[in-house]
């Protein structure tokens, strides 16, 4: 098994988080945060916009049943990477599109990823690549928002289609 990690934001975390969780060869995924300034962020301080931080998912995943490049597929399908999420004029960093690679390769294939759908799309994509900075794991209640709260209205709103979607698209990669 040759299991390796990436931290991944797109959005809100718990809609990364319950379609990754549906994918063979993903081993674990915790919401959080990264790429900020301020040590133990929360919630709250995270979505004020003002730490800097960005909601991410970190990854761990089996890379001899599910590659990299394969993530990243998942990843750009389920999240819009071409349009800065703007709020009240500024823009919204806690849900920002961004790849913190743990390594080089994983550098070079999200530079190389970003670089190919930005000639193919006709804008620049803004998905952010750097160096996986400080992770603070998000508080309980936001770990497995889905399977705690599928019911909600923002899972069914905002969630669920996403899911449909992925089910669509990725049915050879979905686990047992």
């Amino acid at each position: 098994m040759a299991l390796e990690t990436v931290t991944l934001g797109g959005g809100r975390f718990w809609d990364l988080e319950a379609v990754f969780q549906q994918i063979r060869g993903v081993k674990s995924t915790q919401c959080g945060y990264a790429g900020g300034l301020n040590e133990c962020p929360t919630y709250e301080t995270v979505c004020g916009g003002e730490t800097g931080h960005a909601e991410v998912l970190r990854l761990t995943f089996d890379n001899d049943i599910l590659s990299y490049r394969h993530v990243l597929e998942v990843f750009f399908k389920i999240h819009n990477p071409l349009n800065a999420a703007i709020i009240d004029g500024r823009l919204a960093s806690p849900h920002r599109s961004v790849i913190f690679f743990h390594s080089l390769e994983q550098k070079n294939q999200a530079l190389d990823t970003v670089k190919t759908m930005g000639l193919f799309s006709n804008t620049k994509v803004l998905t952010e690549v750097k160096p996986c900075p400080s992770f603070y794991p998000a508080e309980v209640e936001h770990q497995n928002f889905y399977k705690n709260h599928a019911n909600d209205s923002y899972s069914k709103e905002f969630i669920v289609p996403k899911i449909l979607m992925s089910r669509e698209v990725f049915k050879k990669r979905l686990a047992a």
